[in-house]
């Protein structure tokens, strides 16, 4: 095969445990071009993966800025799909475990002839994916079963993985020695989630933080949180609660971290040995950093969404809210993994 095409049309966390596979397929064919086809929301993911011959972003009409009309985005994609068409693909890999019409509609408008993905019970697909075609129950072996559909080679799932450069992880270090001069080992609190399951207060963060600091008068944390206009130009983004925090933890080695990309996250968590957040897209962008990782979880399945790579532990109690989880409990599993 010389062109490949990986379609993955998620988020953060879907793209990061895609990662394995695009690496899975360069090992098969290390003189094959893989191409990426993924959303705006994801893009920083793969900024600077070397399996990845070259990367197409195109925009959901939900994500268009204030000022871009929604036939502006289509012309956009049409675009895209045209030069698409003149690369003429040797096969495309719907990388979601789950049907979806719209990556098959992709494909299909990319021109290309072998589609390999979940079965969707719809006409295109070369290679359909049953449940019982998919090896494990982890987003990440299933995403790399795909695989076996273009090659018999044995090859080992690898770790979950961004990349950071060194530009990036130089000016992060910069910003960390300049917000906790005094500290030697840093820890990271994300305190976003989408979901109100999977929050925790500001108050309990701050019970946290308190006994991180008096642990080891060389310990620090950093706080970090998802922006304004993460998820859709209207999403407000969780300066209020950081702020919030920020207050409860007066003349304590504390510092706000805000970010305006993916990119900048990723490189302030490089900073940090051990993570506390809640399930979702910026718990496997540390899991790709191969941190350790205390991890607040909602109603999600284990099964299939604990991070990939790195140690780990996860809090999970059975009504799905993460208030229900305790402080002590949080305390003990960040000192088991640390």
């Amino acid at each position: 095969m010389k062109n490949i095409l990986i379609i993955r049309r998620d988020n953060i966390g879907d793209l990061v445990c895609t990662t394995p596979l695009i690496e899975g397929v360069k090992k098969a064919y290390p003189e094959a071009n893989v191409y990426l086809l993924i959303n705006t929301v994801s893009q920083d993911v793969i900024k600077n993966n070397p399996f990845i011959y070259r990367t197409y972003i195109y925009k959901k009409a939900k994500h268009r800025t204030k000022n871009q009309t929604a036939l502006g985005v289509y012309l956009e994609r049409a675009a895209i799909f045209l030069k698409l068409r003149t690369i003429h693909f040797d096969a495309a890999i719907l990388a979601n475990p789950t049907p979806c019409k719209y990556s098959l509609r992709m494909a299909k408008l990319a021109g290309v002839k072998n589609i390999i993905g979940a079965d969707s019970g719809m006409s295109g697909i070369t290679t359909a994916y049953s449940e019982a075609d998919f090896s494990g129950k982890h987003q990440v072996e299933k995403t790399f079963s795909f695989l076996s559909a273009i090659t018999k080679e044995n090859i080992a799932i690898p770790e979950v993985k961004v990349f950071p450069d060194t530009k990036e992880t130089v000016a992060a270090a910069l910003k960390c020695e300049r917000l906790l001069p005094d500290c030697t080992s840093i820890y990271g609190i994300h305190i976003s989630s989408r979901s109100l399951k999977r929050r925790w207060s500001p108050e309990n963060y701050a019970e946290i933080i308190k006994k991180i600091v008096a642990e080891n008068s060389h310990n620090g944390v950093l706080i970090f949180w998802s922006p304004q206009g993460t998820l859709s130009p209207d999403d407000i983004g969780d300066q209020a609660r950081a702020d919030k925090l920020m207050q409860l933890c007066v003349s304590k080695p504390v510092a706000l971290y805000p970010t305006s990309s993916v990119r900048e996250l990723i490189s302030g968590f490089a900073q940090c040995h051990t993570i506390l957040c809640s399930d979702g897209g910026q718990m496997h962008l540390a899991s790709a950093l191969n941190k350790k990782l205390v991890v607040l979880f909602g109603d999600t399945d284990q099964e299939s969404w604990h991070p990939w790579s790195g140690e780990y532990r996860i809090l999970q109690t059975p009504s799905g809210e993460c208030m229900d989880v305790s402080v002590e409990q949080v305390w003990q599993s960040l000192v088991e993994v640390s």
